[in-house]
């Protein structure tokens, strides 16, 4: 896990609330000035192999249909 946030009156300030329990060691590293505020880019392919989409996905169930008031065609 990484966090993000600045020095302000000699105190670390996080950018968001740390959901973390009380007494959890962290370790504090100073960031780069580039690399500070800056998201890791995302890479995709986490769970290939692992989903499988139906062949029916793009098609509204009878019942849920009628729900919205469509009607088939």
């Amino acid at each position: 896990m990484s966090l993000v946030g600045i020095v302000r009156d000699g105190i670390i300030v996080p950018d968001g609330p740390l959901m973390l329990p009380e007494g959890t060691r962290v370790r504090i590293e100073v960031a780069k000035e580039s690399q500070a505020g800056k998201q890791q880019e995302r890479q995709g392919g986490w769970w290939r192999g692992r989903v499988q989409i139906s062949a029916d996905f793009d098609e509204l169930p009878p019942d849920i249909a009628s729900a919205f008031g469509a009607h088939e065609t």
